[in-house]
Parts: structure tokens; sequence; C-alpha cells
């Protein structure tokens, strides 16, 4: 039964959770809905929004079959419990036809004094305690399974309610799916005609995304040279420095001279210092970093897939680009250390941030106050996502690098 309470509040979790996002990209989708430059972006966003859409009937699907097996297991208790009032009220009238039966039990006294001897008194007393004990008892259990089969019986009719408001639910947001199919499709027809404009609006961001990779690379790259440099220019402690011996004392002079202070040369301190705290506890967080803005979906994944509406054309994503609301701030998800900014045409304001051997990277950002060198707290605000002029769209690419090594920022984030 814990199990299954647990079960059922996490489904319960996960639908609430599954609600708000699709509420979040209803409102991103209908802020683009009349502007017809933001038809792709819009698209994107519908795909997303299909996407919950059938995750939360899913949802529902489960709860509706953990609601019907918790109605079986109530119906269940419920007959059984139904047996057992059954059975002890046979019982106790049972008890009660014995002592009518009993003319002597309609009279505890006289049943005591007509005993023969004060044994036999005594033992009568002690019967008739014990008998009016167990009819107490046997009224007791009645009185308490008649409370635990109303507790169940209401708990089945509060199941059943849930069941029905479930289906009606699921009703609603199959309809919604449908209609969301039906719009994707014609979504689908409108840019297939165009697809000159949508391939070279794709080669526009591709030059762009390529020159946001030289530069992130060439961030991380000098960062990486610059900690081997580090780490192997780094001072070695020089020995003790022992002095002397002390010349012996002439005969006449017992005067000993006083010895050098020992001098320890002490480790300079190096960068690496700075972050290797840092470094070391980051890559333990998989799975556990906060998203860098409050609210938003994942518009375009990790790596290698398939271009939503133009054929036979891949793309590659280094990092997850997520479509956010407008004005929405930037928080770094760890502490670091400000690695670089840099400046690039259709990505805005970029900012590297080092934590270690690890590196995040915010790009397409309105604004930032940062700058090289500087140290950031988890959580703290980096900078503003910047707004597509022409599709009005609110969204941040975000990557994340070992070394040289680009990681899926999806399996490290956690909303």
């Amino acid at each position: 039964m814990l199990a299954s309470a647990q079960s059922k509040k996490e489904l319960e979790d996960k639908r609430k959770k599954i609600i708000r996002d699709i509420a979040a990209t209803e409102k991103m989708i209908s802020k683009t809905k009349a502007n017809k430059d933001a038809t792709y972006d819009r698209f994107l966003a519908l795909q997303n929004q299909i996407s919950s859409r059938e995750a939360l009937i899913l949802t529902i699907e489960q709860e509706l079959l953990a609601a019907e097996d918790g109605i079986s297991r109530n119906q269940m208790v419920i007959e059984s419990l139904q047996a057992d009032v059954a059975k002890m009220r046979e019982e106790y009238a049972r008890t009660v036809r014995y002592a009518f039966r009993q003319k002597s039990l309609s009279n505890p006294l006289l049943f005591i004094l007509s005993a023969a001897s004060l044994n036999q008194a005594f033992r009568r007393w002690l019967f008739l305690r014990k008998y009016d004990e167990r009819r107490r008892e046997q009224a007791r259990l009645i009185q308490e399974t008649q409370e635990m089969l109303r507790n169940k019986t209401d708990k089945l009719q509060s199941t059943r309610i849930e069941k029905e408001q479930l289906l009606i639910t699921m009703q609603g947001q199959k309809a919604s799916l449908g209609e969301e199919l039906t719009e994707k499709n014609n979504m689908l027809r409108v840019l297939s005609k165009d697809e000159a404009r949508l391939r070279a609006d794709l080669n526009q961001k591709q030059a762009a995304r390529e020159q946001l990779d030289r530069a992130i690379e060439s961030v991380i790259s000098a960062e990486v040279e610059k900690r081997i440099v580090e780490s192997k220019t780094k001072p070695v402690p020089k020995k003790e420095e022992v002095p002397p011996p002390a010349p012996a004392p002439a005969p006449e002079k017992k005067e000993v001279k006083a010895e050098k202070p020992v001098v320890v040369a002490k480790p300079e301190a190096t960068t690496e210092s700075a972050t290797s705290g840092s470094a070391s506890s980051f890559g333990k967080m998989q799975g556990k970093l906060p998203w860098p803005v409050e609210d938003g979906f994942i518009s375009k994944a990790f790596g290698r897939q398939k271009h939503p509406t133009l054929r036979n054309l891949e793309i590659t994503n280094n990092g997850i680009d997520i479509r956010t609301d407008e004005n929405e701030q930037v928080h770094a998800i760890y502490e670091g250390v400000v690695a670089g900014i840099q400046y690039i045409p259709g990505h805005e304001n970029t900012v590297i941030i080092q934590h270690g051997d690890y590196y995040t990277v915010y790009s397409n950002l309105a604004s930032t106050s940062l700058k090289k060198g500087d140290t950031v707290k988890g959580r703290q605000a980096i900078g503003t996502v910047s707004t597509n002029a022409i599709t009005g769209t609110t969204e941040l690419h975000f990557e994340l690098w070992r070394q040289k090594e680009r990681l899926n920022p999806g399996v490290w984030i956690k909303k």
C-alpha cells in the first residue's frame, strides 16, 4: 500500500509539472502566432508542446490504471469487512440468545448467591465478569469494523470521482492534441513551400554557429594550455637552509654564538587552486544541476539530428537551446571563474565560466556585467536572454565542456 501511495503521488507530481510546462509553452506559442517570420520557431515550440501533451496523456492513463487498481483493492477490502461485520453480529446474537436461555444470567446477583459454596460463588462471579467483557469486546469490534467500512467506502467513492475527473481531463488533452497535430501538419505544408528561405536562413545560422564554436574552442584551449604550463612551471619549495658550523671557540672564551633562523620557502599560489575544489565537486553533479533559466523548454536538443522540416538534412548542435520568456535572467549553474566573454553576431554576448576541468557556456545574452577573471557563485545572475527582433523569440544557447570535450547539457541539468 505504501509503495502504491508513493507511486500515485509521483504520478500526480509528474502530471502537475507537465501541465505547468504546457502552459508555459502555450504562452510562447501565442506570442509568435501572428508573426509569419516566426513560423519555424512556432513549429518547434508546437513540436515540444505535442511531446509534452503525449507525455501528459500517458501519465493520466497510468493514473487511471492506479485508480482502477485502488478501486478494486478497496472493493475487496469492503467486501471482506462486510463479511466480518456479518459474522461478528451473528456471534453477538448467539451470545445474547444464550443469555436469555440461561435465565439465571438475567439476574446475575441471584446466580451468584445461589451457589453451593463460596468457591463456586467466586467462579460464577468470574464467569459473569468474563462473559460481560466478551460481549463488550464483541460490540467494540463491530463498531470499529463498521467505522473502517465507512472509511473504505468513502475512499472508494473519492477514488471513483478522481477517476472520472482524470477521464474528463484526458479527453480534453486528446482533443487538444488532435488540434495541435492538425496545426503542425498545416504549418509543415507552409514551411515546405518556403524551403529556399529556410535553407538560406539555416546557412546563415550555421555560419554564426561555427564562429561561436571557434570562439569557445579558442577560450577553452587557451585556458587548458595555461593550466598545463602552470602545472609544469609550478615552483618547487626550496630545501631548508642549514647554517654552516660555527668555528670552534677560543679556549679562553666560552661564549656561544646564536644560530641563524631556519628559512623555509613558501610555495607560490596558482590559479588552479581557485577552481580545483569546484572541479572535483562539479563532476559529481550530473543530473543535479539547476537550469540556467527559471522557465522554458528545450527547443533544440544536443548532438546530430534530422532537421525538423527540411528533408535529407541533418544538423549538429553542440549544446541545447532553451526557449524562454522575454527578459528572462540567466543564472550560473555552478560556482566558478569567468574564462572569457565573447560577442558573436547572431549569438550576441557569450559568457564562458570555468569550473576546474569543466566549462559552461551561456550564449545569446542581451547584456552581461561580468568580465574575464570574475568569480561567480552558483545561481548568480550573469545576464538576460536576448530576444530576436524579427521573430520575437527568446532563446538561450547553453553548452557544457570538459576541457576540449563537448558534453550533453541535457543530462546534467534537472528542472
